[in-house]
């Protein structure tokens, strides 16, 4: 309930904020904005959200707080799948050295 209350606060904030600075809309969003829109919502702050919650309840911190270094890797492997992005042999090696940074933690014994 906490990381609900401080979105909505956080995105009245920002809308008042936007709205005091002269940001306003000058056209209609496209459909595929909106989906995307809809995508972040749902996936990337309720869901997310939720998982990370549990995760905190479950595992050790360490191994729940590594997602913070697998979403890079999954958003770069979508943006090559699905947008036609091109990937360098230097970001592949930065992807396996994420993952094996990751893997180190999730079959660690010690705590964190």
């Amino acid at each position: 309930m906490a990381s609900a209350a401080q979105m909505l606060i956080g995105g009245v904030f920002v809308t008042v904020l936007g709205l005091i600075l002269g940001q306003r809309i000058t056209s209609v969003p496209t459909m595929q904005s909106l989906l995307a829109l809809l995508y972040l919502i749902t996936f990337g702050s309720l869901l997310a959200f939720s998982v990370y919650g549990y995760l905190l309840r479950h595992v050790r911190p360490a191994l729940a707080t590594s997602y913070a270094y697998v979403n890079p890797v999954v958003a770069v492997c979508l943006g090559v799948i699905f947008a036609g992005e091109h990937s360098t042999v230097m970001t592949v090696v930065a992807m396996v050295v994420i993952l094996v940074g990751v893997g180190l933690i999730s079959f660690g014994h010690g705590k964190a």
